[in-house]
């Protein structure tokens, strides 16, 4: 028996209500189920393409804007919709943010089982922060190269074609497309000067040929800009198959002197470009570090505290962002006495940005990397008072603090939230008070039913911006328990 074809759903239009995962529009379809539109600013009307049903709703694709948004403006970016990363710039970033505002406040209130409304009469709602820059934040980026990229729907009507040699943002959907772009607006315009050289030195007709997802061939396959905003420092990575070709070694190298080369505004400066290797097929930018001109780290700073950062470091992508998401949780901590407990520490930022407030800071994180940083960084701001410990955080349940210490917890989990046997722990641990830092507000919502059982009670969310023009919202959580 042959496939069952799917049925013909045509197109519909519909009135996008609220953001939901993501910073997707959610709106009602003719049927009366809910239907999940990606560029669907709220208070449009749009008319989609249904592309399936599925757990009782919709999900459809943008066809045409019938009626944009009362606030509505024009996106800057000519990759916009194209690279799938900046779906709200259609909306101004204070309406942007009330709308994550709401998305979050929904994702916490429904696993406690109350709406927006009940939750603000049992927390107290803090208005939403974050910087004023709309664009022009990230101190980093992932580049990818390919030989196919999307098109607008206009570029496919006029048979421009596909194929060739790009450079830009996969393309969202498609494994084997890129969203070709000569700029990024989140990124600085230092940065976007360098990644112009980079296009030039890399995309002409005869330099190497760009990777190719589908064969597995070809030389450049991605490229990584850090850059410390504070510190004026930029750093770059590029990722380029394994080779001993005379002609591919020279290009990586003329490719490196030109950047280095390149003028920066005063105060900016290239520290270094670093050439890594990658003999996987997994499309990640990831590899074996083979040559590097000048350093391979650069420094940043968060208010009095510097932290060097390496290639793999994890640090906050915003700078200004991390500023006032520290100093919320700051606040969110209130005068705690005692040691703080820095959980999924990273390389250490929370903990040692608060150290002076704290006698003893204890850090636990699973990757080994990110604990030597982490030691690294205490040590060149003088912190002796912070130790820190490589383990999975559910396997390292005995380093919690027991209830005589009356010490204060930070716990800053993945965007999947606490391992269940870790929150049952936290839920049992004595604390004054525990921070849970979400950037997924759902886990956060899961999270504090799983505490609540154990006595923990939310008082307090913070909701921080640190991504403008995107749908990603940070939250901060304060919980005291409560008997």
């Amino acid at each position: 028996m042959g496939r069952r074809r799917k049925k013909y759903t045509p197109p519909f239009e519909v009135d996008i209500e609220k953001l939901g995962k993501g910073g997707v529009g959610i709106g009602v379809a003719p049927d009366g189920k809910p239907v999940h539109v990606k560029f669907a600013p709220p208070g449009s009307r749009l008319r989609v393409a249904p592309q399936q049903r599925r757990k009782g709703k919709w999900t459809a694709r943008r066809l045409e804007m019938l009626k944009p948004p009362t606030e509505a403006v024009q996106p800057p970016c000519g990759a916009f919709s194209l690279c799938g990363g900046c779906n709200l710039q259609e909306l101004p970033l204070s309406v942007q943010r009330q709308h994550k505002l709401n998305y979050a406040l929904g994702a916490v209130a429904t696993p406690l089982g109350w709406t927006i409304d009940e939750l603000k009469e049992h927390v107290r709602v803090h208005p939403i922060r974050g910087s004023e820059d709309a664009y022009h934040y990230r101190n980093k980026v992932e580049f990818s190269w390919g030989n196919r990229r999307i098109l607008s729907q206009p570029e496919f009507d006029e048979g421009v074609p596909f194929q060739g040699r790009f450079l830009g943002f996969h393309a969202p959907g498609y494994f084997d497309r890129i969203a070709d772009t000569d700029r990024c607006w989140l990124i600085s315009e230092e940065a976007n000067r360098l990644f112009e050289v980079l296009r030039q030195v890399s995309l002409h007709e005869e330099a190497p040929p760009v990777w190719d997802v589908r064969s597995h061939e070809g030389f450049w396959r991605h490229a990584m800009f850090r850059e410390g905003f504070a510190t004026g420092q930029l750093l770059i990575v590029l990722y380029t198959a394994p080779t001993s070709n005379p002609k591919e070694i020279d290009a990586v190298t003329k490719a490196a002197e030109r950047l280095m080369a390149t003028r920066l505004s005063e105060g900016k400066t290239l520290v270094g470009v670093v050439w890594c290797e990658n003999d996987g097929v997994a499309d990640v930018a990831r590899g074996t570090v083979r040559e590097t001109w000048g350093q391979d780290w650069i420094e940043e700073r968060l208010g009095d505290t510097t932290f060097r950062l390496s290639i793999e470091s994890f640090f906050q992508t915003s700078t200004k962002g991390a500023v006032i998401l520290y100093d919320t949780i700051r606040e969110a901590l209130g005068d705690a006495p005692g040691p703080l407990y820095d959980l999924y520490c990273g390389i250490g930022s929370i903990g040692l940005y608060l150290a002076s407030q704290f006698s003893q800071i204890v850090g636990i994180e699973e990757v080994p990397q990110a604990i030597r940083d982490a030691n690294q960084n205490a040590a060149s701001n003088d912190v002796s008072w912070a130790s820190y410990h490589a383990s999975k955080m559910e396997t390292a349940l005995e380093h919690l603090p027991s209830a005589a210490q009356k010490a204060a917890l930070v716990v800053d989990p993945p965007r999947a939230g606490l391992h269940p046997k870790v929150a049952a722990s936290l839920a049992n641990t004595m604390g004054a008070p525990l921070v849970y830092v979400a950037c997924h507000p759902p886990s956060l919502g899961r999270d504090a039913v799983i505490l609540r059982q154990g006595g923990w009670q939310l008082t307090d969310l913070w909701a921080v911006d640190l991504f403008p023009q995107t749908g990603h919202i940070e939250l901060v959580g304060r919980m005291i328990q409560s008997t």
